[in-house]
C-alpha cells in the first residue's frame, strides 16, 4: 500500500497524514528498515495565536508549518499532524544519522516569521527525537520522542531534546497512568512516608534545622525515587492531599519533638498549585492550631518559578503567612528568571541555593562567582542564605569562606526517617581531614590554632570586627550560638557588652549594649579571676542577666575573665542554647582563647574609648566645650551620648539647658579657677542631675542639659553652690588674697531637641541679666526663668 492510497484519509488542513494513518505506514516502513527514527514537534503556546488573532490565523500557521516542514525532511521520510498544534516526522535507515540536524532545520524553519494579519508572527516549537532499531515498536518509539518533546518544553522550549537526554533509570521506567494509579492507593495505604536531612550552620557547625522530604516504599516495587512519582502528581491532582499529608505530618512531628525539649526549625517544600490555592494561609494556620507546633519552628519552600508566575497573587499569599508567624524560603533561586524589583518585593526570609550551582564549585563549569553573587544579593537584602547538595569538603569550604549561612548535603547526613533524625547530640562534626603535601615537600610546621588565632586577631581594626573573628574561630573548637565580650571599668555604673550571634533565631543584643553592673555577671567572675559555667539559665538563672539570655533561647554560657597588665577589665563569654553543653576541656580552651586575645581587645576598646574620653575632663566631671559641637552633628545623637557618658539613654524629643555663669572667675589664675570648677562637678554629681551631661563652656559658664526630663528646680544645686562660694571667699580673705568677690547667675530655656543651641544661648542671655541684677544689688544672685 502507498502513501497515495491514504489520499482519502488525510488531515483536511495540512494534507498531512492524520494519527491512525501515519502510525501505520510507519509501523509497515520499520518492518524492513534496519533502524528508524521519530520526530515529535508541538508548537510553543500556540493557544495565544488563537486567543489574541483569530481561528482563521491560527490555521494560516498550522498549514504553513506544515509546509515548512515537508520541504526540510527527507524524500524517503513520512510527515503526519498528530493534533491541533503537533506533528511528528519518521526517518528510516540512512536518513537517521541526520535525524538531529533534521530536528535543528525544523526548529530553525518553524522560527522564521509568519505574514498573518498584516504584521509577522513568530511561533516557536519543543521538538523531541527517539531512535530505534529494526523490530521496535512505532508507538514505543512515538512515546519516547514526545517525553523528550515534554522534556524540551520544561527547559525553556524551542529546542530539540533526544530521548537520552531523560536519562531514566530502571525504576522511573513506570508509565505516568500506572504511577498516578499506585500513587492514590499510596495515600490511602499510608505508604508515604516524612525523611529529614538536616541543615548545618556553616560557623557553630550545629545542626539548626531540617528539611522534611517525602519518601514512597511500594509494598512489592521498594523504593520509588521522588523523581518518578512527584512530577506525576504535580501534572495530577494528587499534589494537593500530598502538600497537605507532608505539612500535617510535619507539624505533629515537629510538636512532638517540642515536647522531648528540642526547638527543630522544619523546612517543608510547596508544589506551586497548593501555594496558589485560595485556602493555602487557612489550611497552614489548621495544621498549626490542631498539632500544637510553634509557627516560628516551619519554613515553607517556594520555587522561584512558582513565585514569578502571579508575582502580586504571590505577594499577598507570602504576606499571609508571614501574619501567621512561619517562615518563608525561595527554593532553586538562580535557575529561574525573577528580577531584581520583584525579589525586593517578596517578604521572604531565606534564598536556597540550587544544588546545579553548589556541584559547580571550582569544577570544569566553574559556578563560585554566581555563588558568590547570590550570597552578596541576598545580604545586602536582609536575607539568610542555605546551600543544598553539598556533598564535598571543597564545596563546604567555599561556601563558608563566602558567608553562606546554613548548608545541607551528603556530606553532613542524608535524609533519614525521624526516628533516626540525631536530636541528642544536635552537633555536627567534620571528620578530621590529614594535611596532603606534595610529594617533594617536607611537611609544614603549622602553628596551632590559637597561635594562629592571635596573628588574625591582630590584623583587626575594631574590637567589634575583633569579636566577629573571635566567633568564627572559637566555634569549631568549643559550641556556640552566641558569643559576647563585656567590658566591666571601675567606678562606672554598667557594662559595655558587643555581641555576635551566630544563628538568627538567637539574635545578638546592639552593638553599645550597656547592662547595669549589679546584673551582669562579670563582676562576679572577675572576682572569681577563671571561667565559670552556668550549665542552664533556664533552670537555674545565676545572675539577674540571665532572665534575658533564657528569653533569647540561651541555656547554657561560659564566661572567662579578660586582664590587662593583670587588672581584670572585662569578660568574654559563649553562650549555647543547649543545656548543659559545656565540658572542662572548653572551659580550659576558652580560657587560652582569652590570655592570647585580652591584651588586644584591651587596646581596641580603648582606642575608640579615647575620642569621647578626650571630650571629658575626669576632675571636673564635666565635658569640654566640644563635646556639644560633637553630639549635635552627630548621627545618631543617642547612641554618642550613651557611649560618651558610658549609661543607656532613651530617645528624646525635649531638652532644657540651664547655664550658670560666674564672675570674674575668668580673671582668676588657674589654680584657683580650677578649684572652683571642681567643687562645682562635684556638687552636680550630689545635688544636681549626674545622668544628664554637664558641659563647661568657659572658664566661668557651666551649661547642664537635662532631656524630656520632668519639670523640677535646681534650688539644693543652687543654694550648695551659692554656700560654696561665700567659702571661697571667706577662705581668700583669711589667706589675704586678692580674689574674694565672685557672683553668679543661672538661666534655664527649654526647647525642642534640634534647637538646643538656640535654648542654650537664651539661657546664657539669662544668666548674664540675673548676674547685672546681681551687680546692681551688690551681692551673688541667681535668677531666669523657663
Amino acid at each position: 500500500m502507498t502513501l497515495d492510497a491514504f489520499s482519502g484519509q488525510r488531515d483536511a488542513l495540512t494534507n498531512l497524514l492524520g494519527r491512525g494513518q501515519f502510525l501505520f505506514v510507519v509501523s509497515q516502513r520499520m518492518k524492513d528498515a534496519s533502524r528508524s527514527a521519530m520526530i515529535v514537534v508541538n508548537l510553543d503556546r500556540f493557544r495565544l495565536v488563537n486567543a489574541n488573532l483569530s481561528f482563521a490565523d491560527g490555521d494560516a500557521i498550522l498549514r504553513s508549518t506544515a509546509v515548512r516542514i515537508s520541504r526540510r525532511i527527507p524524500e524517503t521520510a513520512v510527515a503526519s499532524r498528530l493534533s491541533a498544534d503537533e506533528y511528528a516526522v519518521a526517518l528510516f535507515d540512512d536518513d537517521v544519522e541526520q535525524a538531529e540536524a533534521v530536528a535543528e532545520q525544523l526548529r530553525a524553519a518553524i522560527a522564521e516569521p509568519h505574514a498573518v494579519g498584516g504584521m509577522d508572527v513568530i511561533v516557536t516549537a519543543s521538538l523531541g527525537l527517539a531512535e530505534g532499531l529494526q523490530g521496535a515498536s512505532a508507538d514505543e518509539l512515538l512515546r519516547r520522542a514526545d517525553e523528550a518533546m515534554r522534556l524540551a518544553k520544561r527547559l525553556g522550549s524551542n529546542q530539540v531534546r533526544r530521548d537520552r537526554d531523560l536519562a531514566a533509570k530502571p525504576e522511573d521506567g513506570l508509565p505516568p497512568l500506572l504511577v498516578e494509579t499506585m500513587l492514590r492507593q499510596a495515600l490511602q495505604n499510608g505508604e508515604l512516608e516524612i525523611h529529614y536531612q538536616p541543615k548545618i550552620h556553616t560557623r557553630s557547625m550545629q545542626v539548626v534545622g531540617a528539611e522534611a522530604l517525602c519518601r514512597w516504599t511500594h509494598p512489592e516495587l521498594g523504593h520509588i525515587p521522588p523523581q518518578a512519582f512527584i512530577p506525576v502528581a504535580e501534572s495530577s491532582d494528587l499534589i494537593l492531599p500530598i502538600d497537605e499529608y507532608v505539612l500535617r505530618s510535619v507539624c505533629r512531628q515537629g510538636a512532638t519533638w517540642m515536647k522531648q525539649g528540642y526547638r527543630v526549625r522544619i523546612s517543608v517544600n510547596i508544589s506551586g498549585r497548593q501555594f496558589m490555592q485560595d485556602g493555602f494561609p487557612k489550611l497552614v494556620r489548621e495544621c498549626l492550631a490542631q498539632t500544637g507546633m510553634d509557627p516560628q519552628l516551619i519554613e515553607l519552600e517556594i520555587t522561584e518559578r512558582t513565585a514569578m508566575c502571579d508575582v502580586e497573587r504571590a505577594v499577598h499569599v507570602l504576606q499571609e503567612l508571614r501574619k501567621i508567624g512561619v517562615r518563608i524560603a525561595l527554593d532553586d533561586f538562580g535557575v529561574g528568571y525573577s528580577s531584581l524589583n520583584y525579589l525586593i518585593q517578596f517578604p521572604v526570609h531565606t534564598l536556597k541555593i540550587d544544588r546545579t550551582f553548589t556541584a559547580g564549585i571550582q569544577s570544569a563549569v566553574n559556578q563560585t562567582p554566581i555563588i558568590g553573587a547570590i550570597i552578596s544579593l541576598a545580604k545586602s537584602l536582609n536575607l539568610s542564605v542555605v546551600a543544598e547538595g553539598v556533598e564535598t569538603f571543597q564545596q563546604f569550604d567555599y561556601l563558608r569562606e563566602n558567608r553562606c549561612d546554613e548548608i545541607q548535603g551528603f556530606l553532613f547526613g542524608a535524609p533519614v526517617p525521624p526516628t533516626s533524625f540525631q536530636l541528642s547530640a544536635f552537633v555536627a562534626k567534620l571528620q578530621p581531614r590529614p594535611p596532603q603535601p606534595a610529594a617533594h615537600e617536607e611537611p609544614s610546621v603549622e602553628p596551632s590554632w590559637l597561635e594562629q588565632l592571635h596573628l588574625d586577631t591582630k590584623r583587626l581594626p575594631n574590637w567589634r570586627q575583633i569579636a566577629s573573628h573571635l566567633a568564627d574561630s572559637i566555634a569549631p573548637h568549643v559550641p556556640l550560638d552566641r558569643l559576647s565580650i563585656e567590658w566591666c571599668e571601675e567606678g562606672d555604673a554598667f557594662v559595655d557588652v558587643c555581641e555576635v550571634s551566630l544563628r538568627e533565631e538567637i539574635p545578638a543584643r546592639p552593638v553599645g549594649t550597656l547592662v547595669p553592673k549589679g546584673a551582669s555577671a562579670a563582676p562576679t567572675v572577675l572576682r572569681a579571676g577563671t571561667a565559670l559555667i552556668s550549665p542552664d539559665v533556664l533552670e537555674r538563672p545565676e545572675f539577674e542577666e540571665d532572665d534575658s539570655l533564657a528569653a533569647d533561647g540561651v541555656r547554657s554560657v561560659l564566661r572567662a575573665p579578660l586582664t590587662h597588665l593583670g587588672k581584670p577589665f572585662g569578660i568574654l563569654a559563649v553562650q549555647s542554647s543547649l543545656e548543659r553543653v559545656y565540658t572542662d576541656a572548653d572551659r580550659r580552651t576558652l580560657a587560652q582563647v582569652a590570655e592570647r586575645v585580652e591584651d588586644l581587645v584591651w587596646s581596641s576598646y580603648q582606642r575608640e574609648r579615647w575620642a569621647y574620653d578626650a571630650l571629658y575632663d575626669h576632675r571636673t566631671r564635666m565635658f569640654h566645650r566640644a563635646f556639644l559641637a560633637e553630639w549635635l552633628t552627630a548621627d545618631d545623637p543617642v547612641w554618642f551620648l550613651s557611649r560618651a557618658k558610658r549609661r543607656p539613654y532613651p530617645g528624646w524629643t525635649h531638652a532644657t539647658a540651664s547655664v550658670l555663669r560666674i564672675e570674674p572667675l575668668a580673671e582668676w589664675p588657674p589654680s584657683e579657677s580650677e578649684r572652683v570648677a571642681e567643687h562645682l562637678g562635684q556638687l552636680w554629681s550630689a545635688y544636681g542631675s549626674p545622668a544628664w551631661p554637664a558641659v563647661r563652656m568657659e572658664a566661668g559658664e557651666f551649661l547642664f542639659i537635662s532631656l524630656d526630663s520632668e519639670e523640677r528646680t535646681f534650688y539644693t544645686f543652687l543654694e550648695h553652690v551659692r554656700m560654696h562660694l561665700r567659702v571661697m571667699e571667706v577662705r581668700n580673705t583669711r589667706l589675704g588674697s586678692p580674689y574674694v568677690s565672685l557672683s553668679m547667675g543661672w538661666g534655664e530655656c527649654r526647647d525642642t531637641w534640634p534647637n538646643l543651641w538656640n535654648a542654650y544661648l537664651q539661657a546664657r542671655t539669662q544668666a548674664r541679666s540675673a548676674l547685672r541684677s546681681a551687680g546692681e544689688q551688690g551681692g551673688a544672685t541667681d535668677g531666669g526663668a523657663r
